[in-house]
């Protein structure tokens, strides 16, 4: 029995860290490496801390919360231990011998390379420190160990999915992480929207959750492994059937599309701002949003040699960003606006993807968005948090305006400013050179490459309107209401993502240089950070960047006058996020017509339904045979 609450918030962070080391070494055997044990240890502790969370909570509330956040905080350290082994330049893989499924040979392998340790890293360090900002933003919430369990899950889920070799283990993550997402959209189970937002999501992303699922298994079929490094290896020495390459491409861009919010399935990521602001800062800067952007990184040597693939990613890409960029300009509502304009950061990344030679700006802007996307949201929770709390799900801007003023909030202003001129690439921010080189990237190559140039030139435009009206309506001018500025538990994490927003992109020489060994045949080089400014910074850069921010503070200037000039049925489309929500219900409408109908065939008899489940089974094996 617990008598001392002060020993057991002593000895929890400790015991959890020693167990999940402790199942590292059960799995890896005695032949372990410290860089295997330290990432089977980042991905088993917050499965661990979220499993004993519920017991902890014994011993009170602080006492969990105090515990949630070690394990947090623990997880990212242990991350951060993982980036020496990543810039080694090794691109092997550390597997250790325990079979899943021996019958098919599934084994679990770790990817420690420097793209899926940057992106473990992300979700260690942005969830530690979302989960600090949580020990006071969503104190005055009830269900509070549901909150951080979910949150140590996601986090744990991200973790796993970015360093796995394994397709099968890969999955799990996959569903790990829209289970967890589902759970903190809705976290508000008693309110409707907040449930509905939730449904919405879970259901959106499983168009996503069936193309991996469908295109693991032909990749199976057709290159008889699961191994991710065994199938690039098989794709560089040409010997996985075109059929294979074909339709598993397909399928995973079908994934990519579901799970990071692009188009035309985008419509689930703006309804998700129901969920706490610090779950949102994890879903679209760490964890959520991400896994469909590394998936296509990942998987990109094993399609390359499919020039539609490339093609599909970069038209996929470049229409998000633009129609996502426009919609951020006409919303009203703080959290949305935000939400809107993740969409397109992510498709500056997924059109990257689709570049020649865009593996490096890709995986950079995802690095930069990561961070200053997290403070923009974490900031935008501070002004929330300021306001009354997460009561204030929903702020217009209109009527909230100036609430995070200098002279009432002074660390939160300066922090989401800083996020801002990340977002709109100010030289000297992490934002300007990722998306510079994506710029650069794509005006050297052909027609359609120029174009999707021409297309991202005229959202980046459009990002500057819409940041400076978000900066101006809810940071500037006289505040319509008295708050003070929030607790040091969360702007010391506003102030440690400042700080990596204007230093984060002087890791571009290890980066790159890592990332060369991985994406051999990707037109990867390595950078010195001398020579990395000397090819981004050019004259047509700072003659791009100049045209970009003048004509977009003048959008901004005059974008009442612009607005009021609009037509009206456009202002509709974009007030109905141009029908993309009224399509889909009048589908899911027709769905709940056949379910009715269909219904008859279910008798409720046991004997029927195993009959059922045989014969889609044997279908489903037969199918695979074939």
């Amino acid at each position: 029995m617990v008598t001392n609450r002060q020993t057991l918030l002593a000895s929890t962070p400790g015991v959890l860290v020693a167990g999940a080391l402790a199942l590292a070494v059960a799995l890896m055997g005695p032949g372990l490496e410290t860089p295997a044990m330290l990432a089977l240890g980042a991905i088993a502790l917050p499965f661990v801390g979220a499993a004993l969370l519920p017991y902890v909570a014994v011993a009170g509330d602080r006492t969990r919360n105090a515990v949630a956040v070690g394990v947090g905080v623990v997880t990212g350290v242990l991350t951060l231990a993982l980036i020496p082994r990543a810039l080694s330049g090794d691109p092997s893989v550390v597997h250790y011998d325990l079979s899943w499924v021996p019958a098919i040979d599934v084994s679990f392998g770790l990817y420690l390379d420097v793209l899926g340790v940057m992106m473990a890293t992300i979700a260690g360090v942005v969830g530690a420190l979302a989960l600090v900002f949580s020990t006071r933003f969503m104190e005055r919430e009830d269900g509070l160990t549901r909150y951080y369990a979910l949150t140590l899950l996601f986090v744990g889920g991200m973790i796993g999915f970015a360093l796995t070799d394994s397709l099968v283990a890969l999955y799990v993550f996959w569903e790990v992480l829209g289970l967890c997402s589902f759970g903190l959209i809705a976290f508000w189970l008693k309110d409707d929207a907040s449930f509905a937002a939730g449904v919405k999501a879970f259901v959106t992303t499983r168009f996503g959750d069936i193309g991996l699922l469908a295109g693991i298994a032909v990749l199976y079929v057709g290159g008889g492994t699961f191994s991710i490094r065994g199938l690039t290896e098989q794709a560089a020495a040409g010997t996985l059937p075109e059929w294979t390459l074909a339709a598993a491409g397909g399928l995973f861009i079908v994934a990519a599309v579901g799970k990071s919010a692009q188009f035309p399935l985008h419509v689930w990521l703006p309804d998700a701002m129901e969920a706490p602001t610090t779950s949102t800062a994890l879903i679209h800067a760490a964890c959520m949003v991400n896994a469909g952007l590394y998936l296509l990184l990942r998987t990109r040597p094993i399609f390359d040699g499919l020039a539609w693939w490339t093609t599909a990613v970069l038209a996929i890409g470049t229409i998000t960003a633009f129609l996502a960029a426009v919609l951020a300009t006409v919303e009203n509502d703080f959290k949305r606006a935000l939400a809107y304009c993740t969409i397109s950061q992510l498709g500056y990344v997924t059109a990257a993807i689709g570049l020649a030679g865009g593996v490096l700006p890709a995986t950079a802007h995802v690095l930069s968005h990561s961070i200053f996307k997290a403070l923009l949201f974490l900031a935008a929770g501070s002004v929330i948090f300021a306001l009354g709390g997460t009561v204030h799900k929903h702020v217009d801007m209109y009527e909230f305006r100036g609430v995070g003023n200098r002279r009432q909030m002074p660390i939160t202003n300066v922090a989401f400013l800083v996020g801002i001129l990340g977002l709109i690439g100010v030289p000297g921010f992490n934002g300007f050179w990722s998306k510079e080189y994506i710029f650069s990237t794509a005006m050297d190559g052909g027609p359609v490459e120029v174009a999707a140039f021409v297309v991202l030139a005229i959202t980046a435009v459009l990002t500057v309107v819409y940041s400076l009206r978000i900066y101006y309506l809810m940071f500037l001018g006289e505040p319509s209401e008295s708050v003070i500025e929030s607790p040091p538990a969360m702007t010391g994490p506003l102030a440690i993502l400042a700080g990596l927003t204007a230093t984060s992109w002087l890791a571009i020489g290890p980066l790159s240089g890592a990332l060369e060994t991985y994406f051999p045949s990707a037109d990867v080089h390595g950078y010195t950070i001398v020579g990395f400014v000397e090819h981004t910074l050019t004259v047509q850069t700072l003659a791009l960047t100049a045209a970009i921010l003048g004509v977009g503070y003048l959008g901004f200037r005059f974008r009442k006058p612009i607005n009021d000039a609009a037509p009206k049925g456009l202002l509709s489309a974009l007030a109905m996020g141009y029908g993309f929500d009224a399509v889909y219900e009048r589908v899911v409408a027709v769905y709940r017509w056949w379910c009715a109908r269909a219904r008859v065939i279910q008798t409720g008899d046991v004997n029927y339904n195993v009959v059922g489940i045989v014969v889609a089974l044997v279908i489903g094996a037969v199918v695979l045979a074939l």
